[in-house]
């Protein structure tokens, strides 16, 4: 009896795999400023030391979120990189596009003696009902061999996403953008104060 259910059972299991929805990867993208790089008043050149994401974010799934406290951890759209790894890259590409050449080390350089780092901690950013994308997210700026914190910020950024993963990542992509914005201008505002 054995021996006659299993090809029944292989053609099952052939048509089941061969009916799978294909699997997406998708990644985030640096976003051009709205206005070319700035000076940025003799501050010290900065570097994105860590981006902390939650760990219901920190899989390779696209999580979006739902009613209430229910989250969405789709089976098919995926992220084809660590999204921490990815946020920071991006982060790093797009303060590099806001700031003079020199003032933004790569994440694998070394940074100079007199660098300054940026922690990013990440509360939420993801997809929500209704085509929207959130980040919430603290940065905080260090300085010195002791890490000091010179300054800290926190930041509620939405945008309209299209419904579609696609759409979905290029509006994160968006808000990683205005974050680069924010950090620029309050650094910018922070060295500009110190410096009268």
């Amino acid at each position: 009896m054995t021996h006659r259910l299993t090809p029944a059972l292989l053609l099952l299991t052939l048509t089941a795999c061969a009916s799978s929805p294909p699997t997406h990867f998708f990644t985030l993208d640096p976003v051009r400023p709205a206005a070319p790089a700035g000076a940025t008043a003799g501050h010290a050149p900065i570097k994105v030391d860590a981006v902390h994401i939650p760990p219901a974010l920190d899989r390779s799934s696209i999580v979006r979120g739902a009613n209430g406290n229910q989250l969405e951890i789709s089976s098919q759209d995926r992220w084809a990189g660590d999204l921490g790894e990815t946020i920071r890259g991006v982060l790093t590409q797009d303060l590099s596009s806001r700031l003079p050449a020199g003032a933004v080390i790569a994440p694998d350089a070394p940074p100079p003696a007199d660098a300054h780092g940026i922690v990013v901690d990440i509360l939420t950013f993801q997809p929500r009902g209704a085509g929207e994308v959130v980040l919430d997210a603290d940065w905080t700026l260090l300085e010195g061999a002791q890490s000091s914190p010179v300054l800290r910020r926190s930041v509620h950024l939405t945008t309209a996403a299209a419904p579609s993963a696609q759409g979905e990542a290029a509006a994160m992509s968006t808000l990683l953008g205005e974050l680069a914005d924010d950090i620029v201008a309050q650094i910018g505002a922070a060295a500009r104060t110190r410096s009268r």
